[in-house]
Formats: structure tokens, sequence, C-alpha cells
């Protein structure tokens, strides 16, 4: 009878301990879902499409000219914008096909309709890569897609080749590979 008894309040215990991690599984996979899925609601206004892994790519009798990435976008069509997060862009050469820059910041907003694309960082500088190995540091950069050309008119940073040259505002035709700081240039030689 006591075997009865005792195997009654094992099976119990069993079926009280399955019942409770069930409900907490259940419970864990409905909050995770909730937080990976959950935006305000002022960021949802207005927006059309969250696109995660965004890439695009302005092409040009076949040659790809420029590829932008972002780990998110949030697309608004009646703007033609896009507000991109964490922003790669990639620029290539038009004879050789050859990637000639690339470009990382931490957010961006290009215009769908032009083209056209700004890079801000705020707590990271906004970096462009060259093929040389030169790296240009500022916090804004602007792309004008008809005139294939960057701008900005923040403080900028040029280092590479044992040279650190500061200035403010930038110009640079990609197409012709010339780029002009624009005021308050200042060079320094540095030991590699």
């Amino acid at each position: 009878m006591q075997f009865y008894g005792t195997r009654a309040i094992l099976t119990l215990l069993v079926l009280g301990m399955a019942v409770f991690i069930g409900y907490r599984v259940v419970n864990h996979m409905q909050t995770r879902s909730q937080e990976s899925t959950s935006v305000t609601l002022e960021e949802q206004q207005g927006v059309d499409a969250w696109i995660h892994g965004f890439t695009y790519r302005q092409t040009r009798s076949g040659s790809t000219k420029w590829v932008v990435n972002a780990n998110q976008a949030k697309v608004f069509d009646k703007e033609d914008v896009a507000k991109l997060e964490v922003v790669q862009v990639r620029l290539f050469d038009s004879a050789f096909q050859k990637e000639q820059l690339q470009i990382t910041s931490e957010e961006g907003v290009i215009n769908t309709s032009n083209n056209d694309f700004e890079l801000v960082s705020k707590n990271e500088k906004t970096v462009m890569t060259f093929e040389s190995g030169f790296q240009v540091f500022s916090d804004r950069l602007t792309w004008n897609e008809q005139a294939r050309q960057i701008h900005t008119t923040d403080q900028v940073t040029i280092k590479g080749d044992g040279l650190i040259i500061t200035g403010t505002g930038l110009e640079g035709d990609v197409d012709k590979n010339e780029f002009h700081l624009l005021e308050n240039v200042r060079a320094e030689v540095v030991s590699p």
C-alpha cells in the first residue's frame, strides 16, 4: 500500500515539473519573440518597409558603380528615402571595375530617386579607405551621384604613408581620383 502512495506522489511530482518546465519554455519563447519584433509606434510611423541586411546597387551599362550595404534600413516610399544603420559603401572604378574606395559609417540616408546619399557618424568617425591605404576620417560625408563627387564641410583627417593631414571641408571627384581639402590645411610627417 505504501508503495502505491509513494508512486502516486512521485507521478504527481513529475507531472508538476513537466507542466512547470513547459510553462517556462513557452513563456521564454513569447518574451524573446516580443523583444525581437517590438518596434515603438513612433518608429513605425511612415515607414513603408524595414529591411535587415539591406543592399542597394547602382549600375550603369552593366557595370557596378557602387554598392551600399547596411545592417538595417527603414524605407519611406513617399519621400524616396531609405534611412540606414551601420553602413558600408563600396565605390568602383568605372574603367576597370575594381573597388577603389570603401566607406564605413554608423548611419546614412539614401535618396532612392536620385541616388545621392549622406553618411553620418556620431560616436566613431565615418571612414573612407582608399585602395592605396590612405584613410579619410570625418563626421559626415555626402555623395552626389550625378557629379560622382564626395563632399563634406566638417573637420577632416587624412592618414597614410607617414602623413597626417587635417583640414576643414573636403571635395572629391571619384572618377578623376582627385580630393581637395578646402581650408585650414595642416600636414604632419610621422614616423612609421
